[in-house]
């Protein structure tokens, strides 16, 4: 995607709100829009409680989120409920635009699809002032300053500068932005740099926007007053091809001004999770609930929030999030029926109808739209190079027996994961026929084995394979991997889970049994596993504390905010969410391809041909595609089924009807 800058406009509060339909309403046919599920209300009360996964406690509430906290237990199943996005997505289980529950009304696009008008509703924050325009641009604002190039370092934060962004894309949101502009109180402009695909617009960059509260965000320091900082000179963007802006604190040494300044002030007071129950800040909230209670282990308590715009209003009086250290400390909750809505551990799926039974519990498994796998560190000086190679990774491939998994660890839930695209649902339209036909690199020992021989390893199956053929030619090990070097790897897995532990210990032993491929494995909490994966690897500052990861047995990228599945953010060369630093020019061009494509048909083919090359490629380890959690839940809660695709919760629909 080409660049561009993106001059900042504010606005006057307060004014008029028109209605407008989609301009170019068949680009979205491929997704549908849909309005919200309305689960009959009643104001029962009572307090609904939530398992979190084990070491997945949210912890960070800014709704801008660096690449270590790009994650669903901080979006989706926190910062969420408190602030809306612009858009919202999911619907009776459905992967569509949820009119209803979106602060604005579908864009209309226009000027050939580079023009994109978009009217808000007249929804308010808690504190009564409305959500408007000045607040989309306030967020633009802080979005483009954080994710400046030329931004300086000014803090030690693996988030700096200001929060960064996980979503941010070379060449992409926000750098496609010509320019950003409130042409009335409800009313933002937005010019891009080309024409896009009308659907790609909707569900891959206007779905980042999340509107935060200029009159009450807008400051530097938290003894300083509320002012229009983010839109000073310095706020503009300094992105490639435009003139370098000077960034210079008025007290060397301080915070810088600006809307870096209050991106870096509101990460700083995000980090410090201690206050986020008496942090003035974090009470001003649009979203259906407010935060009311809050520890460090992960424990969330959120209340209706009365201001709430949205319909239909909370019926609980509480939602509370638990956290668990482990699958089996979680299920002992389950039993002891202390948990309204919980999760069965795959290993313990023959106790499902007792459950059932006994306990008034019902069954839902939450599919979602996502991927998982092994996650490569190219940039390792050491053993990058060996996994920069595509035969070593097909390998790889061939000794990771995926149906053995499903059925052994799994309670035989899941799908064999082929490829970029979700596999489940199996008739997804996006899924290409050579990726729903079957496995490309199907579980094959003796295929990995004379991979590693025909490119110069001398294989010792039980031993410690060796690169014997060092060099970069044909029948040699390939660049930068040196003679006497062996097959061997660190990998750093999620802790908690008994399914995981067994599919790692059986994966190690393949490994080692068949190829002579050494995995030194250890088990670490889920936080650990995305700090260390997320930490800014790039090949001009290479991690040499990692080789592969392994998150959970469920999604390791859920495609949010990213809700249709072409691959920028996680796959696309320099992007923030790109953990392993792949990088491929073959596959950027074919993920732009998908972001340009001017029609329905066109836009499926190119999506086909982006994920067919993607998944030859073999940028991570393809693992199974399993629900997110096998999800059970007191018979006497109603709201909660069919569960959101994205793996967003959405409590002001649930119901105790007991």
């Amino acid at each position: 995607m080409a660049r561009g800058t993106s001059p900042i406009t504010r606005v006057l509060r307060r004014g008029l709100w028109r209605v407008a339909g989609l301009g170019v309403a068949a680009g979205l046919l491929l997704l549908g829009l849909g309005s919200a599920t309305q689960p009959a209300q009643a104001s029962t009360g009572g307090t609904v409680t939530y398992a979190e996964q084990p070491g997945a406690a949210p912890s960070y509430i800014f709704p801008l989120q660096g690449p270590d906290y790009f994650n669903y237990q901080d979006i989706g199943q926190f910062s969420n409920l408190l602030y809306l996005p612009l858009y919202s997505f999911g619907d009776k289980g459905e992967p569509v635009l949820n009119k209803s529950l979106s602060l604005a009304a579908p864009p209309v696009l226009s000027d050939n699809n580079t023009v994109a008008t978009i009217n808000l509703k007249h929804w308010v924050w808690s504190n009564g002032q409305p959500v408007d325009a000045a607040d989309v641009i306030f967020w633009m604002n802080l979005l483009s300053a954080a994710t400046d190039p030329n931004a300086p370092v000014v803090s030690s934060s693996s988030s700096a500068p200001g929060p960064a962004y996980g979503g941010a894309v070379p060449g992409g949101f926000p750098e496609n932005v010509v320019s950003y502009q409130a042409t009335g109180t409800y009313t933002v402009v937005f010019k891009m740099n080309a024409s896009y695909n009308a659907t790609w617009l909707l569900f891959n960059e206007l779905s980042q926007i999340t509107p935060i509260p200029q009159a009450s965000w807008d400051e530097l320091s938290a003894a300083g007053p509320i002012g229009d900082y983010d839109a000073s000179a310095e706020a503009r963007t300094s992105l490639p091809g435009a003139a370098p802006l000077s960034y210079v604190p008025s007290n060397p040494g301080t915070a810088t001004s600006g809307a870096l300044g209050v991106a870096q002030f509101l990460n700083v007071q995000s980090q410090t999770l201690s206050t986020y129950t008496t942090n003035p800040l974090w009470k001003v909230v649009d979203g259906p609930f407010r935060l009311t209670g809050y520890t460090t282990d992960g424990f969330v308590k959120m209340v209706p929030n009365p201001s709430y715009s949205g319909s239909p209003k909370p019926s609980i009086a509480a939602f509370e999030e638990l956290p668990f250290t482990s699958e089996a400390a979680e299920f002992d909750a389950l039993r002891s029926g202390s948990l309204t809505i919980g999760y069965l551990p795959p290993e313990d799926t023959s106790q499902k109808a007792s459950l059932e039974r006994s306990d008034h519990y019902s069954y839902s498994p939450w599919n979602i739209a996502g991927i998982n796998y092994i996650a490569y560190n190219f940039t390792n000086p050491k053993t990058g190079p060996i996994l920069s190679q595509l035969y070593f990774r097909q390998a790889l491939q061939y000794l990771i027996d995926q149906p053995q998994y499903i059925k052994k660890f799994l309670g035989d839930v899941g799908t064999v994961e082929n490829g970029p695209v979700p596999a489940y649902p199996t008739n997804s339209p996006y899924l290409s026929p050579l990726l729903a036909h079957g496995q490309i690199y199907p579980f094959d020992p003796a295929k990995a084995v004379a991979l590693l021989k025909a490119h110069g390893w001398t294989v010792k199956p039980g031993g410690a394979s060796t690169c014997t053929k060092p060099g970069s030619g044909s029948g040699e090990c390939g660049a930068g991997v040196k003679r006497g070097q062996q097959a061997s790897f660190s990998l750093l897995y999620g802790s908690g889970s008994a399914a995981l532990t067994g599919i790692v210990d059986t994966m190690q032993s393949t490994m080692k049994l068949k190829s002579g491929i050494d995995l030194n494995v250890r088990a670490v909490p889920l936080s650990q596993v995305s700090a260390v994966t997320y930490n800014g690897c790039t090949p001009s500052t290479p991690c040499n504390n990692w080789d592969l990861t392994i998150a959970s047995t469920y999604a390791s990228w859920t495609f949010e905010p990213d809700y249709l599945p072409t691959g920028e953010e996680p796959f696309e060369t320099g992007s923030g969410s790109n953990l392993s630093d792949y990088s491929n020019t073959t596959n950027d061009a074919n993920i732009l391809a998908t972001n340009t494509a001017p029609t329905q048909s066109a836009e499926i083919h190119a999506l086909f041909t982006y994920e067919n090359f993607l998944a030859r490629q073999l940028p991570r380890g393809w693992m199974p595609d399993i629900p997110a959690q096998l999800t059970l839940y007191k018979s006497d809660l109603k709201g909660l089924v069919p569960q959101n695709p994205f793996q967003q919760l959405n409590p002001q629909f649930y119901v105790l009807k007991g």
